[in-house]
């Protein structure tokens, strides 16, 4: 290091001598320009100043042999080696926990929209989509955060640190250099927005993938009852082979990265080579009457220029290897956003009223109500259930029995008219407090994974095992449960598939029951239970509906047996509207009364 200093001051002095000497011979001549020799004397003394104010340091401190300055330099590599491998751990331990972290949390919020979401839109996405947000989508997320933190800071760093560099060499050079990377920036724009389109239906064709799972295992014994397995198969395939496609679509526009951005680093490496070379060979400082140094460039020097360069295409070849991963990531939290975070249809009000002790009624007031906008499925219905009122509601199929469970729920807002509950409009109160008071049995008993405890104890999380014993009683579910191999630990299976269907209605009735709630839904719910079972249920259930409003809907007449009053729609309509009395309660006289419906 010593004696490239005092080279460089030797340089200098002579470059200052060379210099001083033309331009005392041009004075001479009142017609020359001497504006880019006085530019270039003034450069070279100010490096002859700070190669001069360098020295002492140098030969104070840098080593003073050409080994020891070797040993020195290896020294160096050596320890920032082991510093780069130290902080590439950090890194990467850094970058995942972001990376994992923001996902969790994003999964986590996003499930809790999912289960706020208006009804409505969850039967318009349908399962298989909300899973493929969930997974897929929350998946392509990670990726993407993992790309952004990780290389794409880290490489764009690199890549400046190496272009100021060059500029401190010459930033006019760098400027001539860089001349063709906007074309090569707009290339890559054009590709990512096909890459985006492409990402999109992927995400679709995962979607439909996830569907026919969902649907074939969900219903595996229809599919073998009926020997369907190979147009399954087919439809599989179908779908497998478009998820190919649009994969293989995708790995096209991500090729063409690759090779778009060697080739802008060649043309960039070209360029640079062709300007420097012309510069040192002929010892100039103008390029077409533009100034690019102060000094005549050195081979040394335009060579670290050149390192420079080299070192800032390295980064930017690593950007297009992860900018599918990018784009790709932008788009599923683009979709994820999209979907999670649209306004409700069933909105809760700033200030909600709060929800009464149901003791009253329940009013429907000239209530119309459609799910698409062609089908009205309820026109102008009034209908008053007081409480403690058992009601049967009976009608032929669209006529818009579930309906009106759906909006006595608030799953579902009138699109005319109002629904009171005792006197207050439910699109002012806030639904999860309103269906506290409210327990729905339906056709199709829904069971989740775990035990028959666990799923009873599902309505009413701290119930006592008495407390449990007892809803289990009323439903008839202690009938079964000493036959079992754990008793109330016995494992119901996904869905509850490891039982009967009318043990099932039974363990879902015992749930309802725990709930002791003041409205009280029965859809359905007795019917997969054998005859013996359900008119016991039956009379279980007529000392509980006492105390509460019981909401029916059947075409079993031994169901209709439990009710005081029945009602007939039709057309989204009240037809009939009928009170029974303790005489009229056979199921004979019902089913007379229905014909005549």
């Amino acid at each position: 290091m010593e004696t490239w200093v005092q080279q460089e001051i030797q340089r200098a002095e002579d470059g200052v001598v060379a210099l001083e000497t033309e331009i005392k011979e041009l004075q001479s001549d009142p017609q020359n320009d001497l504006t880019v020799k006085t530019s270039r004397l003034k450069a070279e003394k100010e490096a002859l100043d700070w190669f001069r104010s360098v020295e002492p340091l140098v030969v104070k401190y840098a080593p003073d042999s050409p080994f020891r300055t070797l040993v020195f330099a290896m020294g160096l590599l050596l320890v920032a080696t082991l510093l780069k491998g130290a902080f590439l751990v950090m890194g990467v331990l850094l970058v995942s926990r972001i990376a994992h972290g923001t996902v969790m949390d994003m999964r986590r919020g996003f499930y809790r929209n999912a289960l706020l979401m208006d009804q409505a839109r969850i039967d318009r996405m349908g399962t298989s989509n909300l899973m493929m947000m969930l997974t897929h989508n929350m998946n392509t997320v990670s990726g993407g955060l993992t790309a952004f933190y990780g290389k794409s800071i880290r490489e764009p760093l690199k890549m400046v640190a190496c272009l100021v560099g060059a500029a401190l060499i010459s930033w006019q050079l760098l400027a001539i250099s860089l001349v063709v990377v906007p074309f090569g920036v707009l290339a890559i724009h054009m590709i990512s927005k096909r890459m985006r389109r492409a990402t999109i239906n992927e995400m679709g064709g995962i979607a439909a993938i996830f569907q026919t799972l969902i649907e074939t295992f969900g219903a595996i014994k229809t599919v073998r009852i009926f020997n369907r397995e190979s147009r399954e198969r087919r439809r599989f395939k179908s779908e497998a082979r478009s998820l190919y496609d649009m994969g293989m679509r995708i790995s096209f526009f991500d090729a063409l990265l690759r090779p778009i951005s060697e080739i802008l680093g060649i043309l960039v490496v070209v360029v640079a080579i062709l300007t420097g070379a012309y510069l040192v060979l002929n010892q100039q400082t103008h390029l077409l009457g533009f100034r690019i140094s102060d000094r005549p460039m050195d081979p040394e020097l335009l060579m670290v220029f050149f390192a420079m360069l080299a070192g800032a295409a390295d980064p930017a070849r690593k950007m297009s290897e992860i900018y599918y991963l990018l784009v790709r990531g932008g788009t599923a939290c683009e979709k994820l956003y999209d979907t999670f975070e649209m306004k409700n249809r069933v909105v809760v009000t700033n200030t909600p009223i709060e929800v009464p002790k149901h003791q009253k009624n329940i009013v429907f007031q000239d209530v119309k109500f459609r799910y698409h906008r062609k089908k009205m499925v309820l026109r102008g219905l009034n209908l008053e259930i007081p409480f403690g009122q058992t009601i049967a509601i009976c009608g032929s199929n669209g006529s818009g029995k579930s309906t009106i469970i759906n909006l006595i729920c608030r799953f579902y807002d009138p699109s005319r008219g109002e629904v009171l509950l005792d006197g207050v409009s439910l699109r002012d109160v806030n639904p999860k407090k309103l269906r506290r008071q409210i327990a729905w049995v339906t056709q199709d008993a829904v069971l989740f994974q775990g035990t028959i405890r666990e799923n009873i104890a599902y309505s009413k999380p701290d119930a006592t095992m008495e407390q449990i014993q007892d809803a289990a009683g009323q439903a008839l579910v202690t009938d079964f449960i000493d036959e079992l191999p754990d008793g109330f630990d016995t494992q119901v299976g996904d869905a509850g598939k490891m039982i009967s269907g009318g043990q099932k209605q039974k363990i879902a009735l015992a749930r309802a029951i725990l709930s002791d709630p003041k409205i009280l839904i029965l859809d359905e719910a007795t019917s997969q239970m054998d005859a013996h079972s359900r008119s016991s249920v039956h009379r279980n259930l007529q000392e509980f509906v006492k105390s509460r409003t019981t909401i029916i809907i059947t075409h079993d007449t031994t169901s209709l047996c439990l009710a005081e009053r029945i009602v007939f729609l039709r057309n989204g309509k009240l037809h009939r509207d009928w009170l029974t009395t303790e005489g009229q309660r056979d199921a004979r006289v019902i089913q007379r009364l229905l014909a005549a419906a």
